[in-house]
């Protein structure tokens, strides 16, 4: 494990980017981020209606009526002001159901939003590594154009003094244009990903453009058992479905409720005339709603039905989080070794590319060796960048999946 410890700990980072940074920002210009950190506004709004719905009601009536006038042939009027309060008895009993459902409403919510927050960091990572593996990957194809314009200048070197025929000429001019193609093609990759990069960090790609330091060390990794137990225990995707799986079950007790009756009661102080003569006093008045159609038991289905499939949810995420995590060790593991079998294959591909170019400059090799020879360390040498910023890549986004 030294040897990718040291290798990862030489990769660059930005300038004026750090890591940290990266995620910082990506998550402070998420859409979904914004829309979790919405979603919590309006939950917690909706647990203050439903703390405040036993609350009684303040209201007032006022009421005017003509009445006919025993003692003339005209009309009197009545009329009645009438002061108190409103409550409902559904509304009490269903508080304490409809309060816990807005609560874990919230729950679910806020965890939600955690999940955002970590979805976006990985994102943030991702994007950060492929900006610097395009960035180092610019600077291998300039590195083999560099070489294969050295090899075309021993070649045309070779044929004009006679040491070797034209066709070795034509074949490092090929050479070269591959290369001059290849270097094309990194430069605009690495445009692309440095633009994806300065877009999710709200920050100019010309900021981006030079890298410094390193990255900061990684904590050791853990094995299989311990980090998805720790994934199982902390991850927020998991909160959030056991906060909606309680909310659901809320919701089955406020259905049962359901079947009670309507019932409102007023209470107050009324005060007018009647007939002629004022009169004023206490005011009650009662109000019942007694449905006929049968609900009941369709609302408890319907929200039994909800909290089964919040159930199905939370099984199929710990599910999908246990394989997730214990693919994510392994394949660091496994990109580990790679790494160290690239290093050592580019290694060998270097020296193997000096000793042709050092035979073909003698006579000793022609220009298909060099050629070859070429091609295997470019190759090599890919396969070494990609294996070092995939290893970075995954290290960091271990640190995200298990926090």
């Amino acid at each position: 494990m030294v040897m990718p410890v040291l290798v990862l700990a030489a990769i660059p980072a930005f300038a004026q980017l750090s890591l940290a940074d990266a995620q910082a920002r990506t998550v402070a210009n998420d859409v979904d981020v914004q829309t979790a950190i919405a979603a919590v506004r309006q939950k917690d709004a909706a647990l203050a209606l439903a703390r405040g719905s036993a609350v009684p009601h303040l209201v007032g009536d006022y009421v005017l009526n003509p009445q006919a006038n025993a003692a003339a042939t005209d009309s009197i009027e009545q009329y009645t002001v009438t002061v108190g309060l409103n409550v409902s008895l559904n509304d009490i009993i269903g508080a304490s159901p409809a309060t816990s459902a807005a609560a874990a409403d919230l729950l679910s919510a806020q965890r939600n939003g955690e999940a955002a927050v970590l979805r976006a960091r990985e994102r943030a990572i991702r994007l950060y590594f492929a900006a610097l593996q395009a960035i180092a990957t610019e600077s291998v194809r300039a590195s083999d154009l560099a070489g294969a314009e050295r090899d075309r200048d021993a070649a045309s070197l070779r044929w004009r003094t006679g040491e070797a025929p034209q066709i070795d000429v034509v074949r490092a001019d090929v050479s070269l244009a591959q290369a001059r193609a290849a270097l094309v093609r990194a430069q605009a990759d690495r445009a692309d990903a440095v633009d994806a990069l300065a877009s999710a960090t709200a920050v100019t790609a010309a900021s981006l453009s030079a890298t410094g330091g390193a990255l900061p060390a990684f904590p050791p990794v853990l094995d299989e058992a311990r980090a998805t137990q720790r994934a199982l225990a902390m991850r927020p995707e998991l909160a959030s479905l056991l906060a909606s799986v309680d909310a659901r079950r809320a919701n089955v007790a406020s259905a049962r409720d359901s079947g009670i009756p309507s019932a409102s009661v007023d209470a107050g102080y009324a005060t007018g005339t009647d007939t002629g003569i004022g009169v004023h006093g206490a005011a009650v008045s009662a109000h019942v709603d007694i449905p006929i159609a049968p609900g009941t038991n369709a609302r408890v289905t319907s929200a039994q039905a909800d909290v089964d499939i919040a159930s199905a949810q939370l099984v199929d995420e710990r599910r999908t989080i246990l394989l997730e995590v214990t693919s994510a060790v392994r394949d660091e593991r496994a990109l580990e070794s790679a790494l160290r079998g690239a290093d050592s294959a580019r290694d060998e591909a270097a020296r193997a590319l000096a000793a042709v170019e050092t035979g073909y400059r003698e006579g000793a090799s022609s220009s298909l060796d060099v050629e070859e020879a070429r091609r295997t360390y470019a190759q090599a040498e890919n396969d070494a960048l990609v294996a070092q910023y995939a290893l970075a890549q995954a290290r960091s986004t271990l640190e995200v999946m298990v926090p």
